[in-house]
């Protein structure tokens, strides 16, 4: 991904006006010193939006959509933060830096050129399908139920069974060997010749989110030719843990409808979409990942994986359930059924068998991750022939609810719930289900914590108020970042977001850069930019910074004395332990200086 220099995006941000820009998707009125507006990230039907020209910010005051310039655009238009940067350059007509990579990248090797490449590619195959020599391979593509119109609209190409027929075209067209390496069409012998990567295979390119083709897939058409599916290799364009195919067809509907559906193969994703189940993605021969999930979660809250029918697919989505948990998505599971009287084995198959409604009723119906988890277990259960066989079933059905609860999933009635419902199919008292439940969720809690030393007792023990009061002040008082340097660090912040939100606070402060245009304009702002506003908007409401910010500072100092405390306790030091706790009684002693607590 293109990291732009810090100098360029501040540019970007100067020249775009944040009213101008939502006022292009959103009819605006000035009220007092700000303009509002219907908010187009929810079902608004009086104005919610708040646009600051001032502090060039927008916040939402119902469905809490909140950032700056690049925030309302990623979130408007479904992109990533670099594509916003370049969306916005373009608009203000200001030049990409010659170089967005790094300082001593080549830029005949640059995003730009490959891309370029890739889309000659993509004509090239596509051109290769609808010849002679692809006859073959469109024949197999019509065979597969995919339309004329289908194949076109998504690409679809042939790859010549050649060494060297790419290679040739790219060559004359005047790009080179290390250009084509680079963006993974050829391979490299020993030697040093190259040669066509994709041979005698039906193509599929590979869209970024913006619609570029990044990569390409290729499916074999020989019975003997291995493997089945070919993807290119990563490239400084594609990254597999982090595309997910079709996502550029499917974004608005995901958003729209508020749910995406996830599937294996590219077949699975075509189909639907050909069926007018526009909301369907495929993982690109990998399984999904962290990176898959926070992409998804940036359109949609409700997520769907719909696997094969075989065992393999049933494997994959319980391995997938705590990977969505942690990122707090409602997540749903189906396999495909069989059809009387067809076979039936992939999501494409049932698509074709089935229809589009049968399709769109079985992702309607499909069970939440857990109630599928357990209904997986509840069958092992019933053919366990041992105690502990039945003991070790339930503790891993138990271990996952209490990790989803602890991650904010489900909530304490949907737990208790749960319980019971276990209580009953395996004979045992609810309280029984109950102890065992708060015993993991010790052991859960303490796992949680390898890595990173303290970090459950400070979430837990350090004031959450304490956290965000300080990051309230310094957003609207830069200047009184001398007053926490060297006394707070963001280490000390419990809460993960804040955590990330200070460290690019403390990391502008020392270099003498804080202000909130500038932590909006971060690289990683898109994971903060609604919470930055939040901070922003409250911290001003509340004023009186310095007062604020010093006794934010005490309670930070206070819980870590008592932490310290602790941990000379758990450590055996009586001596230490004298000391701290002396200390700890006179840190609690009135100080005649202070002013009143702040309500």
């Amino acid at each position: 991904m293109a990291r732009y220099p810090e100098s360029f995006i501040h540019q970007v941000q100067q020249a775009t006006d944040i009213v101008e820009l939502v006022g292009q998707y959103v009819a605006l009125k000035k009220r007092g010193k700000e303009f509002v507006g219907l908010c187009p990230f929810h079902d608004d039907n009086r104005p919610s939006l708040n646009v600051s020209a001032t502090k060039q910010i927008f916040k939402c005051f119902a469905c809490g959509a909140g950032g700056g310039v690049f925030q309302f655009l990623m979130q408007s238009q479904k992109v990533t933060f670099p594509e916003a940067v370049r969306e916005l350059a373009g608009r203000a007509g200001i030049p990409l830096p010659a170089v967005a990579t790094s300082p001593d990248a080549d830029r005949s090797l640059s995003p730009e050129v490959l891309t370029e490449l890739c889309t000659f590619a993509a004509r090239f195959f596509r051109d290769q399908l609808f010849s002679e020599a692809g006859l073959k391979a469109l024949t197999y593509a019509r065979g597969r139920k995919l339309s004329d119109e289908s194949i076109r609209r998504f690409g679809l190409g042939f790859a010549p069974d050649s060494w060297e027929a790419l290679h040739a075209a790219a060559g004359g067209a005047g790009f080179s060997d290390r250009q084509l390496v680079s963006a993974g069409l050829v391979s490299q012998r020993d030697d040093g010749s190259c040669y066509d990567r994709f041979r005698n295979r039906l193509i599929f390119p590979i869209f970024n989110v913006a619609g570029k083709v990044v990569a390409f897939g290729g499916r074999v058409l020989a019975d003997d030719q291995q493997p089945k599916y070919l993807n290119s290799p990563e490239t400084v364009l594609f990254d597999k843990s982090a595309n997910l195919y079709g996502l550029n067809w499917a974004r608005q509907e995901i958003a729209r409808s508020e749910q995406a559906v996830v599937v294996e193969g590219y077949l699975d994703a075509l189909m639907c979409h050909q069926a007018a189940i526009s909301n369907v993605v495929a993982t690109l021969g990998t399984a999904l990942t962290e990176r898959h999930v926070r992409i998804l979660s940036r359109y949609s809250r409700d997520v769907v994986l719909l696997f094969d029918a075989d065992a393999a697919g049933e494997r994959a989505a319980v391995r997938t359930i705590e990977l969505f948990l942690t990122q707090r998505l409602n997540v749903r599971i189906a396999t495909v059924p069989q059809v009387q009287g067809r076979e039936v084995k992939d999501p494409c198959d049932y698509v074709l068998a089935a229809g589009a409604e049968a399709m769109k009723k079985l992702v309607t119906e499909a069970p939440d991750s857990l109630a599928y988890a357990w209904s997986r277990r509840s069958a092992d259960y019933s053919r366990a022939e041992t105690l502990a066989e039945k003991r070790t079933i339930v503790e891993d059905f138990l271990r996952l609810v209490v990790s989803s609860a602890t991650y904010g999933v489900i909530d304490a009635l949907r737990q208790g719930l749960l319980a019971g419902h276990i209580a009953e199919l395996v004979g045992l008292s609810p309280r029984e289900i109950a102890d065992q439940m708060r015993s993991l969720a010790r052991q859960v809690g303490r796992a949680g914590a390898t890595g990173r030393v303290g970090a459950s007792e400070r979430a837990v023990g350090f004031s959450a108020r304490a956290e965000r009061w300080v990051l309230e002040v310094l957003l609207n008082a830069p200047e009184l970042f001398g007053q926490v340097r060297g006394r707070i660090t963001p280490a000390m912040f419990g809460d993960p977001a804040l955590r990330a939100v200070a460290e690019e606070v403390w990391r502008l402060g020392e270099a003498d850069r804080l202000e909130l245009a500038a932590v909006l304009g971060a690289s990683d702002s898109e994971r903060w930019g609604r919470l930055v506003t939040d901070l922003q908007i409250t911290g001003e409401k509340r004023g009186n910074h310095e007062s604020t910010l010093a006794e934010a500072t005490e309670d930070f100092h206070r819980r870590q004395r008592r932490e310290e405390l602790q941990n000379l306790k758990e450590q055996g030091d009586t001596d230490k332990v004298a000391l701290m706790r002396k200390i700890a009684e006179h840190a609690r002693q009135p100080d005649p200086r202070r002013r009143p607590r702040l309500s």
